[in-house]
């Protein structure tokens, strides 16, 4: 009996856990300078396709005084560096979707940042038309874009021009797992002390 109230509280924090989950944030500080950004965030529930390379200010391939970094030190930019040409930014959601997502933008134009669903659909589509926001142009550097819809399965960053933009800080919300699996999670577990109480 003990161990079924064990069991049973175990349960209901979990419960409690998976209605409401806390944003990721991914501040690129842990790669190297002028690394693809491809899959290393896998386990964070992002995928960036290798559509993306890192700059840092320390190493002096982040131009800071134009592009400053929104926190630490690095930053990535939409220059995909296989085929070695500026492109639009695209990040998918590995595992739950996302009910939000975005980040922190410096460009040499507009950027417009669009949400989509897993069949294509457009969620949402936020963007910062104010020209360049690069220091020295008016508009402040670091202007955040973000979507918030359900289901989002990936977004794009795009310029509206083939132009430079940096993303510091991007954010995504995971949908919760949903609490009907985790009290069928729950049933089977007091099944299974029943049955072995029994073997």
């Amino acid at each position: 009996m003990r161990r079924l109230i064990t069991f049973c509280t175990a349960a209901i924090l979990i419960l409690a856990a998976g209605s409401a989950q806390a944003d990721m944030t991914i501040d690129f500080e842990s790669l190297g300078d002028l690394v693809g950004v491809d899959d290393q965030f896998l386990g964070f529930g992002a995928d960036f396709n290798g559509l993306a390379q890192i700059l840092s200010e320390s190493t002096g391939s982040l131009v800071s005084s134009l592009f400053p970094p929104h926190s630490g030190d690095k930053v990535i930019w939409n220059y995909d560096p296989v085929n070695k040409l500026i492109t639009d930014l695209r990040v998918d959601a590995v595992g739950p979707e996302w009910r939000m997502a975005g980040g922190y933008v410096t460009g040499v134009g507009n950027v417009t940042l669009t949400a989509y669903d897993s069949s294509g659909s457009v969620l949402g589509t936020p963007s910062f038309t104010g020209g360049a926001n690069i220091v020295g142009y008016g508009t402040p550097p670091n202007k955040l874009l973000s979507v918030s819809a359900a289901n989002i399965a990936y977004v794009i960053f795009s310029p509206d021009s083939p132009y430079t933009f940096t993303v510091d800080d991007f954010t995504f919300n995971p949908v919760p797992v949903p609490a009907a699996v985790l009290l069928g999670m729950l049933g089977l577990g007091v099944a299974g002390l029943k049955l072995r109480k029994f073997v």
